[in-house]
């Protein structure tokens, strides 16, 4: 079948490993797929699907009414035959789906998170968001995908959608490229990280204050952070006060699973708001997938299970700081090996991107038998 997918990820970017891990997911499959979305600074042409790089504002507030009108004029241009089935970020739907829908072609919406912004922009953007699930309220698009159950009752719980409308694609992680490697003494002390975002409101700012508190209390410890955001540039300058932090700009997956294989917590900062409490965090599945325990806020979107996991350590966020420092100082290094080889195990069991990739197909099959 032939599915084209309207992102507003950069191919090469961190958050597009779900829409590359799925477009070669369903390739496997046995699908043509054509991905729509920025230019990426990253050369695709070796890759099993069709990337087709559309123009983007760089402004703030313009980027995916921009990548919006360029996928419009796209397809008015090219008029591809033969199209079984297109995907739709949430982000662009509202714009895209009108024309998609006078050539009859079934539709999609992808929605990997709700608007997590906090700015003026939110607010616009969850108007947009409003309108894409809208979209499928009203059969316009006949199917949705989100990221976890939480997600899926968030969404039923505003709009009058049916469960069987509503497809769970949680994050997986790419379990050759993610691996953990066999070093795990602590002859440096401990190796905290954190990779994704840094925004301010993803609380990663509390980290560099985390790490200080442990080597002030006697725990040797370093932090690196990896990413770009609102709280980049305060970073870098700690950075400069301390010798055991260290701070990277967004980088080629393959480096960031290099140095996650040298590092024993990952860390989930992010604080229980409606955005978190119903996500399903990739790196959580990246940390595990490397070996790493987690370290993090307790709720829901950080939970891998109702059952409590010895690899994985949750304290509520006013407590945070004191309850690590309390699990850190008491670890019993011994332990480290094996805590480790059972987060591994966990993501192979659990995280793998098959699961996800199968419950998109299933909604393609559906999606075209009732078109």
């Amino acid at each position: 079948m032939k599915i084209y997918w309207v992102t507003v990820r950069q191919i090469g970017d961190l958050c597009s490993t779900t829409t590359v891990a799925l477009a070669e997911g369903l390739v496997l499959k046995g699908h043509s797929v054509t991905v729509l979305g920025p230019k990426s600074p990253l050369n695709t042409s070796s890759s099993q699907w069709k990337h087709i790089e559309l123009e983007q504002s760089s402004i703030r507030g313009l980027k995916a009414i921009s990548l919006a009108r360029a996928a419009v004029q796209w397809f008015k241009e090219h008029n591809p035959s033969d199209v079984d089935a297109v995907i739709l970020d949430w982000q662009i739907a509202s714009r895209v789906a009108p024309l998609l829908l006078s050539f009859g072609w079934p539709m999609i919406l992808m929605d990997r998170s709700p608007p997590a912004d906090v700015s003026f922009l939110a607010r616009i953007q969850w108007r947009e968001w409003k309108k894409s699930w809208k979209l499928v309220e009203n059969q316009t698009i006949l199917r949705g995908c989100v990221v976890s159950n939480l997600h899926s009752k968030f969404i039923q719980d505003r709009f009058a959608i049916q469960s069987s409308s509503i497809h769970v694609l949680p994050a997986g992680v790419d379990l050759q490229l993610f691996n953990k490697v066999d070093e795990n003494k602590l002859s440096d002390g401990w190796r905290l990280v954190y990779h994704g975002r840094l925004d301010k409101h993803r609380g990663v700012l509390s980290l560099p204050m985390l790490v200080q508190k442990l080597n002030s209390n006697g725990v040797a410890s370093k932090l690196t952070l990896i990413g770009e955001g609102d709280a980049y540039q305060a970073l870098k300058t700690m950075e400069q006060k301390f010798n055991w932090m260290e701070v990277h700009p967004r980088m080629e997956h393959a480096k960031v699973a290099k140095i996650l294989s040298l590092q024993h917590i990952g860390l989930l900062p992010m604080p229980e708001s409606k955005v978190w409490k119903i996500a399903s965090p990739l790196k959580r599945s990246e940390y595990l997938a490397s070996g790493l325990l987690i370290l993090g806020i307790k709720h829901a979107g950080h939970q891998v299970s109702n059952n409590e996991m010895e690899w994985m350590k949750l304290f509520p966020q006013q407590e945070f700081h004191k309850k690590s420092i309390e699990w850190l100082t008491q670890f019993r290094f011994k332990e480290l090996s094996s805590l480790s080889n059972r987060a591994r195990l966990f993501a192979e069991e659990h995280y793998s991107w098959d699961g996800s990739v199968a419950e998109l197909d299933l909604a393609i099959q559906g999606l075209i038998n009732e078109s």
